[in-house]
């Protein structure tokens, strides 16, 4: 092998020795933003609603000319802003550790407390409610249509908030009784809220890693209707 074949294959390796490494960073950084201490398992939660049998979902028609047929004879449902939360996490855990989270609605989890997770929706969610008012939670409250400060009451996020935006509020802590584990909520004022909330925390982890590392945090984000990739963030504590 000549000196110019051996150069270049020293260089091949060096390349995927850097991306190896940068690979174990990204992956070591995303575990420190939706860490687990107890047993590597990390859930990602909806909220499962009940409809009636009989309950009919029109299609929503597309731009291709079709005859839409509606939907009938479901007995729980959840909004499309959900399907693409969940969505934007599960990818990024994918993509960054390899490992593609469990995905529960709340009431398969419903009595769970020792568990890391991710639930989707605001206190409408149970899981979310969990960790609103678990002690842990320093940050942040929801009532009312009201995101406020949790100790002090004071509205951060009101009713008369800019008109073709919805809020939201992530929030991080490691609930008191199972100290080890991970909870983080993406609750939205508004089904963009939400969604947008949770593509945030999907696609800009990196900048939250960046002043949070591993600790708790909150977040209130602000996302224009429609458009969960407009997502921006207002407030952090």
């Amino acid at each position: 092998m000549g000196i110019v074949e051996t150069g270049c294959e020293i260089i091949g390796i060096l390349k995927a020795l850097k991306q190896w490494l940068f690979e174990r960073l990204c992956a070591w950084r995303f575990r420190q933003v939706f860490e687990d201490k107890a047993d590597g398992e990390f859930h990602i939660i909806y909220k499962e609603s009940e409809t009636a049998r009989n309950a009919v979902f029109p299609t929503v028609g597309g731009s291709v000319p079709r005859h839409p047929v509606a939907t009938t004879n479901l007995t729980t449902v959840n909004s499309c802003a959900t399907t693409r939360s969940v969505a934007y996490l599960a990818y990024e855990f994918g993509k960054s550790i390899k490992k593609v989270p469990l995905i529960k609605s709340h009431r398969e989890t419903d009595a769970r407390m020792d568990l890391s997770f991710v639930s989707i929706g605001s206190v409408t969610n149970p899981k979310t409610q969990d960790l609103v008012q678990n002690g842990s939670n320093k940050f942040l409250d929801y009532r009312g249509g009201q995101i406020l400060a949790k100790n002090s009451g004071e509205v951060l996020v009101g009713d008369s908030h800019e008109p073709g935006y919805d809020y939201a509020y992530i929030i991080k802590i490691h609930p008191m009784s199972n100290p080890k584990r991970t909870w983080i909520c993406c609750g939205g004022i508004g089904e963009s809220g939400t969604s947008g909330a949770a593509w945030y925390l999907a696609n800009r982890w990196k900048e939250i890693w960046k002043w949070a590392k591993n600790k708790e945090f909150a977040l209130i984000t602000k996302t224009r209707i429609g458009s969960d990739e407009s997502t921006e963030v207002i407030n952090r504590y």
